[in-house]
């Protein structure tokens, strides 16, 4: 509850408040709120409202039965976790599209916006013909050999579904994806072909569940190969943070994945303040990968963005290799 309150604070102080939107908190029916807590949080924030997904929103996909349960990769991982992937990845889309809208931002109840955004969002996805946007690069492997042999089958039969140069840098590194804690996108592109063709293939496939192939990879998979660079953002201009904990035995309390990363324009003693309050949060034990603190000439040059926390940040340098494929989405 104190996260998801912090992230709408920092919601509402560095973008809503500004440019009013609707703001929708899901929640399963694994895990019904107080109504009263619900009430204390649409204080001082108009426009939130709390909907609770159920019934064919939060279920199995046809054709799997629970009763293969104890077959499923990686059963730490629970049956709503893999729900949750479901949604994201295909549900989320029909879903919207019903409400009538056309566009969404997702953050996690854990995503925190730390300075402000100046510019309506939708309005520059609209007026750029942006599909889809995200804020943080990253890799992720886990279920993805059998995303890649769907995603093998479905180009050899639709061979014109991409683009040589888009298959090649997809080759390159198949793990390579968007961090979708955060992410933008135009929804029809998810409910048109051949993204929702393919949606449709991993769906009925139960990869989802079975090998726990997440809605990271699933996103970032369509977005890579259906739509041009040109059409695709990494918006760069605001701080943000999102990260998870370890709770492996030898780097327990330490940043698995996900950091905290600079904005552009970010007041440099705003952020200084920001990222040693970061850094506080873990013990000496901790490793913690940044691209550099750097001194205050640095923020002049425009290639480089500050990032700490897990390997991530990593990908903020081989973004700006010469021939890299982030290097054709990087400007705003």
């Amino acid at each position: 509850t104190s996260k998801l309150n912090h992230s709408l604070t920092t919601l509402y102080k560095n973008y809503v408040d500004d440019f009013p939107c609707d703001v929708i908190v899901f929640y399963s029916e694994d895990d019904s709120p107080d109504p009263e807590l619900l009430q204390e949080l649409k204080k001082g924030r108009p426009r939130l409202r709390f909907e609770q997904l159920e019934g064919q929103w939060w279920s199995l996909p046809p054709g799997l039965s629970m009763s293969t349960r104890r077959s499923w990769k990686l059963p730490g991982f629970s049956v709503g976790y893999r729900n949750m992937i479901r949604w994201y990845s295909k549900l989320i889309w029909p879903y919207l599209d019903a409400l009538g809208y056309t566009h969404v931002m997702r953050m996690d109840d854990d995503s925190y916006i730390y300075s402000t955004i100046k510019y309506n969002l939708f309005e520059y996805m609209r007026d750029h013909n942006k599909r889809y946007a995200f804020r943080q690069p990253c890799t992720d492997s886990v279920g993805i050999g059998h995303l890649n042999d769907l995603m093998d089958e479905f180009l050899k039969d639709n061979p014109n579904a991409t683009t040589p140069e888009l298959l090649e840098h997809y080759h390159q590194d198949r793990k390579l994806g968007f961090y979708n804690n955060w992410f933008m996108a135009d929804i029809s592109f998810f409910l048109s072909p051949p993204g929702s063709t393919f949606l449709d293939i991993v769906d009925r496939s139960h990869i989802m569940y079975t090998q726990r192939t997440n809605d990271l990879l699933i996103q970032s998979t369509l977005a890579r190969l259906f739509l041009q660079p040109k059409e695709i953002q990494w918006f760069q201009d605001f701080t943000y943070q999102h990260v998870t904990i370890s709770r492996r035995k030898v780097e327990s309390g330490c940043p698995s994945v996900g950091a905290l990363t600079r904005g552009e324009g970010t007041d440099i003693s705003l952020w200084r303040q920001r990222s040693d309050e970061f850094i506080s949060r873990f013990s000496s034990a901790c490793h913690l990968h940044a691209t550099v603190r750097k001194d205050d000439r640095a923020f002049n040059n425009s290639a480089y963005y500050d990032c700490i926390g897990s390997k991530l940040c990593t990908m903020e340098i081989l973004a700006f290799e010469n021939g890299h494929y982030l290097q054709k989405i990087a400007s705003h």
